[in-house]
């Protein structure tokens, strides 16, 4: 189930995403296409077990592709560190999810991993998160 606070963190994703194309002049077809994206990138959370949260993404992605969303490998691989699969949409969404909290406010990739951090008890440096923050700032994006 999507929680209160998952949705927050959805629609600001997806604000983001679409002032992000807007902003870069990529026309309204493409904010449209982003939005979608963000509401849908954790959907896999309404599909999942609370013991299978960390696989959020590939229970989303697959569901997506069941039902032939163009996007679908962005939501299945966006979060995971070693992967064989990559795009600008992907580096695109993830910049927008780490900037977002909890909350639906933009954050930075600093505050943002504090967030996670204390919500889940674990030290920055160990979170799954952390390397995809690190390889979006060694790609530029900040």
């Amino acid at each position: 189930m999507i929680s209160n606070d998952r949705k927050l963190h959805i629609f600001g994703v997806a604000e983001l995403l679409k002032k992000y194309a807007e902003e870069k002049g990529l026309g309204e077809d493409v904010a449209q296409e982003y939005y979608l994206l963000g509401l849908l990138h954790d959907i896999g959370y309404e599909f999942a077990e609370p013991k299978d949260y960390n696989n959020h993404h590939f229970i989303g992605g697959e569901v997506l592709k069941k039902q032939g969303y163009k996007h679908w490998q962005e939501v299945y691989w966006h979060g995971v560190i070693d992967r064989d699969y990559e795009s600008e949409l992907l580096d695109i969404l993830e910049w927008a999810d780490m900037h977002i909290d909890s909350s639906g406010n933009y954050v930075s990739f600093e505050d943002r991993l504090n967030e996670i951090s204390e919500r889940y008890n674990v030290p920055v440096e160990n979170l799954f998160s952390k390397p995809v923050v690190d390889r979006l700032i060694k790609k530029g994006y900040k």
